[in-house]
């Protein structure tokens, strides 16, 4: 099946597209901004590690290379 003209002028469009995103993203703003964590996040990161170090210390008993 032959692409018709409207295909054909989706798929052009389409390219143009990722084209100008492509030179946005390689020509924009290079400045590098400074992210500052939030209490919220913070204490959210803390408390993956927390319960990270939790499950860890469940599988090493199980496993029984730790003393009660």
């Amino acid at each position: 099946m032959a692409p018709t003209t409207v295909t054909t002028i989706v798929m052009i469009v389409f390219a143009l597209f990722v084209l100008a995103m492509g030179l946005y993203n390689l020509f924009g703003d290079w400045e590098p901004a400074v992210r500052r964590l939030s209490a919220e996040e913070r204490m959210e990161i803390e408390y993956e590690n927390a319960v990270r170090e939790m499950r860890q210390a469940i599988e090493e008993y199980e496993r029984g290379n730790r003393p009660l």
